[in-house]
């Protein structure tokens, strides 16, 4: 649901970017027709294509710039000016087509590089996952949407067992890969709505939305049983879990995890390996 709603937002923000382009192409080239190309004012149509290339990327920017530069070449050629030096309007127009791309080849670029900067600054650089501070968010913004509108959520805390043994045993690449492993099974289980973090360490945490209880229960499993399998070739590491089901989020999102940090250490007191699940009515 919260992916639909992120696309229905998306679309909508590329269709108002869009209709002020062309609404803007449109009143110039008229303008400029109106005015018999009195006025110079093809630097202003690039505030436009800017704005297609920063929402919509090199392609839709680029598309821009040719839509641009040909009315240009029209309004140019509805002109007497225009008209008596056809090939003129033709050179101007191919040369703002390149000036238009060039731009929004620049600005899609600088965009995508922006992306992924703040991409890398919430993602954990070994496993993927999401990293402490972008998994904390994430759960603020659940507990929020939890509380707002009454649906249930999930919250599942994962510490490796004997993590210090298999690192002091065969290094730390195989530990690193341990974790890999992890993660790469995890992710593989989990739903597209599911926000998986590492917090740091051998410590996992991941946010289950919108899920009833006995669904929690059984993704809960899944994932025990994923985890087992990826750490099936580095012996002697283990998992203990902890799986906390809110019928309704009824607090911080650090007291929910809390809550859930503790369903795994009573694991890890009663002997490591295992899954530890509780309810917490509305």
């Amino acid at each position: 649901m919260r992916l639909i709603i992120d696309r229905v937002v998306l679309y909508r923000r590329m269709i108002a970017v869009w209709a002020t382009f062309l609404l803007t192409v449109l009143v110039l080239g008229l303008f400029r027709v109106w005015t018999n190309a009195e006025y110079a004012l093809a630097a202003i149509v690039i505030i436009p294509v800017v704005l297609v290339a920063w929402e919509g990327g090199i392609r839709q920017g680029t598309v821009a710039a040719f839509i641009a530069a040909s009315m240009w070449v029209v309004s140019d050629l509805n002109t007497q000016e225009g008209s008596s030096a056809a090939g003129v309007s033709i050179v101007n127009g191919i040369v703002r087509l390149l000036t238009y791309s060039f731009v929004a080849y620049l600005v899609a670029r600088v965009r995508t590089l922006l992306r992924q900067q703040s991409e890398l600054a919430m993602r954990d650089p070994l496993t993927g996952l999401m990293n402490r501070r972008a998994f904390l968010e994430a759960g603020a913004a659940e507990s929020s949407r939890s509380q707002r509108y009454g649906h249930s959520v999930a919250v599942i805390f994962l510490d490796l067992d004997n993590f210090k043994k298999l690192n002091d045993n065969h290094g730390h690449d195989t530990g690193d890969a341990a974790l890999k492993a992890v993660a790469d099974e995890v992710r593989r289980v989990l739903r597209v709505t599911d926000s998986a973090a590492r917090l740091g360490g051998d410590e996992f945490a991941f946010i289950l939305p919108q899920v009833d209880k006995g669904s929690a229960d059984v993704a809960g499993r899944k994932v025990a049983a994923a985890v087992a399998a990826a750490l099936a070739p580095f012996p002697p590491v283990t998992a203990s879990i902890g799986i906390a089901w809110f019928e309704q989020a009824n607090g911080p999102f650090s007291v929910m995890l809390k809550e859930t940090d503790s369903l795994m250490y009573a694991v890890k007191r009663e002997g490591k390996s295992g899954i530890r699940i509780k309810s917490f009515a509305r």
